[in-house]
């Protein structure tokens, strides 16, 4: 029964009580459940009721009145009385208030209402539990607008790529001062607050010179007012390779030598005979696997942090410390990667007089060590090498074989160097008690990062099959000492005015002035010839061979800042924005730049004409936005201050009377006109909410344009000096558009709280005009101009196999081929002038750098157990088997199952030509062409984290602990995709001879008090 609030408390008329009509309806939640206890009341009056158990309420009203209903927790609704309608079913939408939870953008903060630019925000906690070991690895598949590719699994050099829209490395900001890439990729995920990508020039302009290429803010936590708060996570994992192609046994391996052999005219079984081959067979597992002889299935990693948070209204404090330990899969033990992370973030509120003091400080330390040989020669070593060699003798010893990787891998050589870092920024903020909505702000930065690094040299000792031992010479023992020093200051100084008039104008003014200087200094020495090996020193080694040289470079910008932005009623908004950016790359007259920027937004959702669209339930919330913008970028080399007359200095350049002499010559011609070149960026946008707010998304199409890029007009002009014509600012244009977007989806079923995510990128570029010179834009077939990027290489294409003999004889032939036979390439005639030239190559392909990524967020929460997963994958993309992977250099690049599917009679759909090398047919298998691009789209399971909280049922009478969390994750757990019989879909490169991508598997937990 219907609860009255008030009967006719104001005393109205018979004739009012006569004009009013009964409203009836059903008052529920999103997920169609009764709200018992709404009030429904008449805009502008007291007249009004509470809904009953099932929901529902009567209420007499005017014909043409105004319901308001509000209930704790959800957002109020308002329902327009039309027409003869009486009876009405009004859905209440939870307040989650994610259209106005804080985003924190350039030099301030915004709302997803207020936003108008094109960003994304990202959810951190979602990997909190995922043993990602560098932060751009976090953000694959996960944000609409970036593209993520993890190039090494390397441990201490597996910092995943990260770009904005298909351009390069974006500008990192970290608490309010610009960072490095590996700065970024470093840092602790748990000490991330907040994070959020800006894309567009509107929100990016602000940073200034190399935002052109988008943005990512990071905020660390701050400390909260409350009890002292204590949190500890450990995780350990285990990190296997994924993907990498199978070996060749000893057995395979000489079926394919034969083969091989046979193809190049040697005869049938000119490798090993039928006896040899049958006694192979018999004992296939005597013979060398390299793999398990010098490499172990898994290698270790774990990762631990404990952080503390607390404070009173006053003082409030945040730390923590986090290690991260990371093992190769090296069985001797010559890979290790530390790193150690802390960070300390203290503020004071002197509330008084409106004053707020923060101090950071933060660092980190990273040890090193890595055998004397890269990832690649040991890998290039191991993977061609044959089943029938081995990397020991029969007694355990090192043996003589040509280019064994256990020389490295088990020598006392080994490269080991320490990194530090760290950094102390101080901020002010002042409001000022007497202007309402004035606010001072400075701070500061400065930062400091070194690196001292030792190469030794020395390989190990190996023995014949005899026994007999050969040393390492002692001239090619050497020592490489090497050091760096890095100094940045940062000094920032803000202006804000923000108020609201009349309780719908909001406004907002900006003024930022910045100064940012880098000084950098560099060491280096070596020396060889070291007859005492157990002392590491430079002075140990052969006087005569010691060299030392060492760097130095500096560099200042500056730049001011304004911005103005105003809203009314949260319906109608508006952003102006511009940057006045110096750099002392450029000279005098041609150092700074002016680049504006503006943005609008409209609320649709928020007009009264738009009500009956949100009360049928087809959003709840639409706005639509456009913004433009031009960014500054220093395409200057920032050290070699190439306006500059500069002097090379030679050692030893010329011999006069018999002794060796130095000598000077000049440098590079001074670059007098160059400057800054612009990237204009236009974006038009939507965000919206739909289904009570359960299901919200975000639409933007993007179009970019980048001109006056810098380069000598050497595609004009010969040197006329024998050096290089100075930079100037060239016409050459690059254009790009593409489109972004995400939906999520997210609702309740019982007592299962369910979410889905989808966001996509996709995105092309065009080299609208280009500096290539007259000839080469001449072929409209091979120029770069007027080509999309992203293409693969430029050959011949079309290719497949000549398969009968008449193929080859009724068709052009490449004209150098000889002795064509089915199994052979057979390249298309592009041009068709009855031959095969270099007039029929094209570009073709879609290159690795994939034009179409997306990802899937799912996660399922139920009594305490948390399910979260994220797929993630690329559209078309292909990489091309380089000669290795092709083994066009025949039995010493024959290494993988794979490569023995060649061509045959009874095999004419075969990967690979019928066996051969570049002598066969005067290379023409090898040739480049759409052949050997092979397609490496893929899908994959990129992370899947179960975890389960004791505080829900087991531990939720224990006060003293506040979180126990057990959890199981995995990292790249499988792939669908054309290439992973090949390698890793996103392996760079076929051959195996980089560090192999890996599967992690990980446990661990969280408790907190």
């Amino acid at each position: 029964m219907n609860q009255p609030i008030t009967d006719n408390p104001l005393g109205l008329s018979t004739d009012y009580v006569q004009q009013t009509i009964k409203i009836t309806g059903t008052v529920v939640d999103n997920a169609g459940v009764p709200v018992i206890g709404a009030n429904v009341v008449v805009k502008g009056t007291t007249n009004g009721v509470i809904t009953d158990l099932d929901g529902k309420f009567a209420i007499e009203a005017p014909a043409n009145a105004i319901l308001e209903i509000t209930y704790i927790g959800y957002l109020p609704h308002q329902l327009k009385i039309t027409g003869n309608k009486t009876s009405f079913k009004i859905v209440l939408r939870e307040d989650s208030k994610t259209l106005d939870e804080v985003i924190v953008v350039g030099y301030g903060s915004t709302s997803v209402r207020k936003n108008t630019t094109s960003l994304a925000v990202v959810e951190n906690e979602k990997v909190l539990e995922v043993p990602f070991s560098d932060m751009g690895s976090t953000l694959q598949g996960r944000v609409p607008g970036v593209i993520v590719q993890q190039g090494s699994a390397e441990p201490g050099q597996n910092g995943a790529s990260i770009s904005i829209r298909g351009n390069d490395e974006p500008l990192y900001v970290i608490d309010g001062f610009v960072s490095t890439a590996a700065r970024f990729q470093a840092l602790n995920k748990a000490d991330i607050e907040s994070m959020t990508v800006l894309k567009d020039a509107a929100s990016t302009a602000v940073y200034g010179m190399n935002a052109g290429n988008g943005v990512v803010v990071i905020k660390t936590k701050q400390g909260q007012s409350g009890k002292l708060s204590v949190n500890y996570q450990a995780n350990f994992a285990f990190n296997s390779p994924s993907y990498t192609a199978e070996r060749m046994d000893a057995y395979e391996y000489a079926t394919a030598i034969n083969k091989l052999y046979q193809s190049l005219g040697n005869g049938i079984n000119a490798f090993r005979s039928p006896e040899q081959m049958a006694e192979i067979a018999a004992n296939v597992n005597s013979y060398t696997n390299w793999e398990k002889e010098l490499l172990r299935g898994s290698a270790p990693q774990n990762e631990h942090t404990v952080s503390i948070s607390g404070g009173t209204d006053r003082l409030k404090y945040f730390g923590s410390l986090n290690y991260l330990g990371q093992r190769g899969i090296y069985k001797s033990d010559k890979l290790d990667y530390d790193r150690y992370n802390y960070r300390t973030n203290v503020s004071s509120n002197f509330d008084e007089i409106g004053l707020t003091v923060g101090l950071n400080v933060n660092g980190t330390v990273k040890d090193e060590a890595y055998p004397s040989a890269s990832a690649w020669t040991l890998y290039s070593r191991l993977k061609d090498r044959t089943p029938f060699e081995r990397p020991y003798n029969e007694d355990g010893t090192i043996s003589n074989q040509f280019d064994n990787p256990a020389l490295q891998l088990d020598g006392p050589g080994e490269i080991k160097y320490r990194t530090v870092y760290n950094q102390l920024a101080v901020n002010l903020e002042w409001a000022i008690p007497w202007v309402k909505g004035l606010t001072l702000g400075v701070d500061g930065n400065y930062n400091i990062e070194t690196q001292d690094r030792a190469d030794w040299y020395e390989n190990a000792t190996y023995y014949d099959a005899d026994g007999n031992a050969t040393y390492e010479d002692p001239s090619n023992i050497s020592l490489t000492r090497s050091s760096y020093q890095h100094n940045r200051y940062d000094f920032n100084v803000k202006i804000d005015y923000k108020n609201t008039f009349n309780e719908k104008h909001n406004v907002l003014v900006t003024l930022v002035h910045n100064r940012q200087w880098y000084h950098g200094t560099s060491l280096s020495a070596s020396a060889n010839t070291f007859y005492l090996n157990t002392i590491h020193q430079l002075q140990n080694g052969d006087a005569s061979s010691i060299t030392a040289s060492n760097s130095e470079s500096e560099q200042a910008w500056i730049g001011y800042v304004g911005r103005f932005r105003y809203d009314f009623d949260n319906r109608y908004m508006v952003e102006f924005s511009g940057r006045y950016d110096g750099s002392d790359c450029f000279p005098k007259g041609n150092r700074f730049g002016f680049f504006p920027s503006g943005s609008l937004g409209w609320a649709i959702s928020e007009e009264e004409f738009f009500a009956p669209v949100k009360d049928l339930g087809i959003f709840d919330y639409l706005k639509v936005r456009g913004s433009y913008g031009e960014i500054g970028i220093n395409g200057a080399t920032h050290d070699d201050y190439a306006y500059m007359t500069t002097y090379n200095y030679n050692s030893n350049a010329y011999v006069i009377g018999g002794s060796l002499v130095n000598s000077i010559t000049p440098g590079a011609t001074p670059s007098i006109n160059m400057t800054w070149y612009t990237r204009r960026k236009t974006d038009i946008g939507i965000d919206f909410a739909t289904l009570g707010e359960r299901l919200e998304g975000s639409l933007d199409y993007f179009y970019e344009s980048t001109k006056g890029f810098l380069a000598a007009p050497n595609y004009e002009y010969t040197d006329p000096i024998g050096y290089d014509l100075p930079m100037i600012v060239s016409d050459a244009e690059d254009r790009s558009e593409g489109v972004d977007g995400y939906l999520k989806y997210t609702d309740k079923f019982g007592e299962v709280n369910f979410s889905a995510g989808f966001n996509f990128t996709w995105y092309h570029s065009l080299a609208f005009k280009t500096n290539e010179d007259k000839v080469t834009l001449s072929n409209p077939y091979t120029r770069e101009q007027g080509y999309e990027y992203g293409y693969v290489n430029t050959g011949y294409i079309n290719t497949q196999f000549y398969q009968t003999p008449e193929d080859v004889l009724n068709n052009p032939k490449r004209l150098n081929s000889k002795d064509l036979r089915p199994g052979d390439l057979w390249y298309w005639d592009a041009n068709g002038d009855g031959q095969i030239t270099g007039q029929d190559q094209r570009k073709f392909g879609n290159n690795s750098d994939p034009r179409f990524v997306f990802g899937i967020d799912l996660s399922a929460s139920w009594r305490g157990f948390s399910l979260l997963a994220n797929i993630q994958g690329t559209g078309r993309r292909q990489t091309y088997m380089n000669s290795f992977a092709m083994a066009q250099e025949g039995e010493r690049r024959l290494d993988f199952v794979y490569q023995l599917d060649t061509w045959a009679p009874n095999n004419t759909d075969a990967d690979f030509p019928r066996a051969g090398n570049t002598s066969l047919n005067e290379n023409n298998n090898y040739q480049t062409s759409d052949f050997w691009a092979r397609n490496t789209n893929y899908v994959r399971l990129k992370s899947l984290t179960l975890s389960y909280d004791f505080k829900y049922s087991v531990l939720k009478k224990v006060d003293w602990i506040s979180n126990l969390t057990l959890f199981a994750s995995g990292v790249n757990l499988f792939a669908i995709g054309p290439s992973v019989k090949y390698a890793d879909p996103e392996a760079s490169t076929f051959d195996g001879y980089n560090y192999p991508m890996m599967r992690t598997y990980s446990m661990g937990f969280q408790i907190g008090f």
